[in-house]
C-alpha cells in the first residue's frame, strides 16, 4: 500500500549541504599516475556543474564536441586497491569520510572498440568490502560525461560507498543509445569483477559486487531502469534484456513516462515498470511533471507513471521536489537541491544496497531544504516492507 503524501517544508540549512562541501574541501589525493588515469583532488568546494543541461531532442542533449579524455584506453592488468581488509564495510553519513578520485578508461571490443571513460570516487582509507553506486549522466551521448555531476559521486564517497561515473559515448552506426547505455554498464561490472577498474591509491578497500546500485538522471534515469528489470521489448510482463542481477537497487532522476525510448502503457498491469522488482527511489522535480525536456511530450503526471506501476515487490519511494525543472534535477538547482538529492540517494542506498542497519528507512527523502520544498510518498513491499510502518 502507499503511504500518504507529506509534505517537508524548508528548514535551516541541514549537515547534509555542509558536510557535502567539507567532503570535497578536505580532499589531498595527489597527482600519482596508476593504472587507468590520474588521482587528483577534489575541488574546494561544491559549485554546481556547468555542463549543458538537456536541451535538444526528447531528454537528450546533443553529443558533446569537446575533445574526449585522452588517457590511452587499458583492459588489463588490476586495480590498485591498497590493502583491504576482510569483513564488509559500515556505511555512514555524508561527509564523514575524504574523498579521492580517479579517472580512466576501458575499451569494449565486442562492440566496435566503443571507449567507456569514468572517473571513480572512493572514501580515503577506507578498507574492507566497500558498497557500489554507479552513477549515469543524461542527454544523447558524451564522451566526457564522466565528469559531470560530482556532487552526486562526492557524497556517496563520503558516505562510504565507492562512486562510479560512466561515460555514455555517442553510439556507433548501427547501435543505439538504448541498446548501449545498458550494456555500458554491465561491461563496466564486468571489468570493475575483473580488478581492470583503477581505483585511487588512498583508497584501502575492495568495491563490493554483491551490493552494487545505479542512479542516473534524464538519459541516466532510463539506464537505471533498464538495468533495474523495466521491459522495454514492447511485449506484456516479459523483461527487458538490459536487466543486470548485480544491480541490488536504482534511483532514477527525472525518468521518463510511457512512450519514450521504448517505454509503454496500456493498463494498470501492462506496463514497462511492472518487471521492477527491485527497490526503487524516483526523484522528479515539479516542473518537470507532464513534460519531457524540449516539451515534445505534454501529458499530465508522464514522469509519476513508473512509481505508480512498479508492482510493489519491494520497497519504493518517490520525491516530487517543489519548482524544480529539468535541469535542476541535475546540476542547475540550487546548492541544497543537490545536496539533498544526492544526500537521499545516498540514504536509500545504504538501506537497500549496502544493508546498513543504523539508517532508518523511515527518513528516507526527509531531508532538509531551505530554497524550496518537497513532497514524499512510499510504496511498501507487499512482504518484508521495511516502511510499512512509518508515519
Amino acid at each position: 500500500m502507499r503511504s500518504t503524501p507529506r509534505h517537508h517544508r524548508a528548514r535551516l540549512v541541514g549537515s547534509l549541504a555542509t558536510l557535502a562541501l567539507l567532503v570535497l574541501a578536505a580532499c589531498s589525493e595527489p597527482s600519482a599516475v596508476v593504472t587507468r588515469g590520474s588521482a587528483s583532488t577534489l575541488p574546494a568546494s561544491m559549485t554546481p556543474d556547468t555542463t549543458a543541461p538537456d536541451t535538444t531532442a526528447p531528454d537528450m542533449t546533443a553529443p558533446d564536441t569537446t575533445a574526449p579524455d585522452t588517457t590511452t584506453p587499458d583492459t588489463t592488468g588490476s586495480a590498485t586497491t591498497g590493502s583491504a581488509t576482510t569483513g564488509s564495510v559500515t556505511t555512514a553519513a555524508a561527509g564523514t569520510y575524504e574523498v579521492a578520485r580517479v579517472v580512466g578508461q576501458v575499451v569494449d571490443d565486442a562492440r566496435a572498440g566503443r571507449v567507456i571513460s569514468y572517473q571513480v570516487y572512493a572514501p580515503i582509507g577506507v578498507a574492507g568490502d566497500v558498497p557500489v553506486v554507479l552513477v549515469s549522466h543524461g542527454g544523447f551521448g558524451n564522451p566526457r560525461g564522466h565528469l559531470a555531476g560530482e556532487h552526486l559521486g562526492a557524497t556517496f564517497a563520503s558516505g562510504g560507498f565507492v562512486a562510479i561515473h560512466l561515460a555514455h559515448d555517442v553510439s556507433a552506426a548501427g547501435s543505439r543509445q538504448v541498446d548501449d547505455r545498458p550494456a555500458d554498464v554491465t561491461f563496466l561490472l564486468d571489468q570493475l569483477a575483473a580488478g581492470r577498474i583503477a581505483m585511487p591509491p588512498s583508497f584501502a578497500g575492495r568495491p563490493d559486487l554483491d551490493r552494487v546500485g545505479h542512479t542516473g538522471h534524464s538519459y541516466g534515469a532510463y539506464t537505471s531502469h533498464a538495468v533495474g528489470g523495466a521491459s522495454y521489448t514492447g511485449s506484456p510482463g516479459v523483461a527487458s534484456p538490459f536487466r543486470d542481477d548485480r544491480i541490488d537497487a536504482i534511483a532514477p532522476i527525472s525518468p521518463q513516462g510511457p512512450d519514450q525510448f521504448g517505454t509503454f502503457l496500456r493498463s494498470a498491469d501492462d506496463t514497462s515498470w511492472t518487471t521492477v522488482t527491485i527497490p526503487a527511489y524516483d526523484l522528479v522535480g515539479e516542473a518537470e511533471i507532464s513534460t519531457n525536456a524540449t516539451g515534445t511530450v505534454q501529458q499530465p503526471g508522464w514522469r509519476l507513471a513508473p512509481f505508480d506501476h512498479y508492482p510493489g515487490t519491494s520497497d519504493t519511494f518517490r520525491s516530487i521536489i517543489a519548482g524544480q525543472d529539468h535541469s535542476d534535477m541535475w546540476t542547475s538547482g540550487a546548492p541544497d537541491v543537490q545536496a539533498f538529492i544526492a544526500g537521499e540517494i545516498l540514504d536509500f542506498m545504504r538501506v537497500y544496497v549496502a544493508g546498513d542497519p543504523t539508517v532508518d528507512p523511515c527518513t528516507i527523502g526527509v531531508g532538509e531544504l531551505t530554497s524550496t520544498s518537497a513532497t514524499l510518498e512510499r510504496g511498501a513491499a507487499t512482504t518484508g516492507s521495511r516502511v510499512s510502518g512509518c508515519a
